[in-house]
């Protein structure tokens, strides 16, 4: 099932700017934002939501290509709407959900966060790639939590969303 990790960003991106209210994201934000969508459906599924494994960088899992193309100011609309066309409902869903429980956190948080001993980011060697069975096994502990935030719909999550 693994998506293009940008077009995977392109919709994080577009989600929280578009669901009522807004969440707050920059490209610190949005790398975190992707880690916990990558985590929740390991977790959840056992399958990789991109092509692109997260890198333990200096502040916490990055995904190189999404870095840049955000920075490059590569990812658009249409990029969030062909991937939210093409994803699994189910999918979806965990991904709103996931957002929805990690957004209210600040970027500087879910950095220290993602830093906290025994996390995938913590046992990796620098610059690596994060072990995807330690990201499994990390996440599944928060799926509980993630389940139990609000979908989009009852958060008031715009219906084109």
């Amino acid at each position: 099932m693994e998506f293009r990790s940008s077009d995977v960003m392109a919709y994080i991106l577009y989600f929280c700017r578009t669901t009522m209210p807004a969440i707050s994201v920059n490209s610190t934000k949005a790398q975190k934002l992707l880690y916990c969508c990558y985590g929740a459906v390991l977790a959840e599924r056992n399958e990789r939501l991109t092509d692109e494994h997260p890198k333990a960088w200096p502040y916490g899992p990055v995904f190189p290509r999404t870095f840049n193309d955000i920075n490059k100011h590569r990812l658009t609309v249409g990029m969030a709407v062909s991937f939210k066309d093409s994803c699994p409902p189910d999918v979806l869903d965990l991904m709103n959900r996931t957002i929805l429980a990690f957004g209210r956190y600040t970027a500087t948080q879910l950095s220290n966060w993602s830093h906290m001993p025994n996390s995938p980011w913590s046992k990796a060697d620098a610059l690596a790639s994060l072990d995807d069975r330690e990201v499994y096994l990390f996440f599944r502990n928060y799926l509980p939590v993630i389940k139990g935030a609000a979908n989009g719909t009852e958060s008031g999550q715009s219906a084109d969303a």
